[in-house]
């Protein structure tokens, strides 16, 4: 006769064996990875608000009268500043290796000494004001396109690629320009802020909050 209870010893193991947590349940889909962790929500979060700092500082430029060096410096430092801000607030949930969060860590670091000097007028000419905010975007933009480049980093979008070429070619563009006033940097400095919004946002749009990538 055939035997229908399960053996003490199978119900013993069963019973030992972990149950996953609902919050912590990886399930691959499509030869995709997923998380439930709140990380990409807060990539995403720190992207938008980086596009609305940019676009409000570029709109200031813009229409605001900026006569002197320090005015301009005042509002570049504020963006740079808060921009490093948020860079640090996004490593802060990173997934990605030690490598690539420190090299992030470091680049958000940097921008807070960068936008002090801007803001406490250190810059007192319109070619050092040009190079100091050129050197800040180059610093933010290379380091983000060298954090895509890492194996750890999986489902880069080509709108997060298209963003850091924006924002090094912005970098490169002030420090080369020759501005002849602090009226013509405001307003260059302004609308390529505005571009760097638009490009942020967009970038921001299409990211999916649950895919696994550099900073979220």
């Amino acid at each position: 006769m055939a035997q229908l209870e399960t053996p003490p010893l199978e119900v013993r193991d069963r019973m030992r064996q972990p149950v996953p947590h609902p919050a912590t349940h990886q399930v691959r889909r499509s030869g995709a990875r997923w998380d439930a962790r709140p990380g990409g929500a807060l990539t995403r979060a720190t992207m938008l608000a980086g596009s609305l700092v940019s676009a409000a500082v570029g709109g200031l430029l813009i229409v605001a009268p900026v006569h002197t060096p320090a005015a301009a410096g005042t509002l570049f430092g504020v963006h740079i500043a808060v921009q490093g801000v948020l860079q640090l607030l996004a490593v802060r949930r990173s997934t990605a290796s030690a490598a690539v969060r420190r090299l992030l860590a470091c680049g958000g670091l940097a921008a807070l000494p960068l936008g002090a000097v801007l803001f406490d007028g250190r810059a007192d000419t319109v070619f050092l004001l040009a190079l100091w905010t050129g050197c800040a975007w180059l610093l933010r933009g290379l380091t983000m396109a060298i954090s895509v480049t890492s194996p750890s980093v999986s489902h880069v979008f080509v709108y997060d690629d298209v963003l850091n070429a924006v924002v090094v070619s912005a970098g490169l563009f002030m420090t080369a320009f020759p501005f002849v006033s602090p009226e013509q940097l405001a307003h260059v400095g302004g609308f390529v802020l505005m571009a760097t919004a638009a490009f942020e946002a967009l970038a921001a749009a299409r990211r999916n909050s649950r895919t696994l990538r550099a900073i979220d």
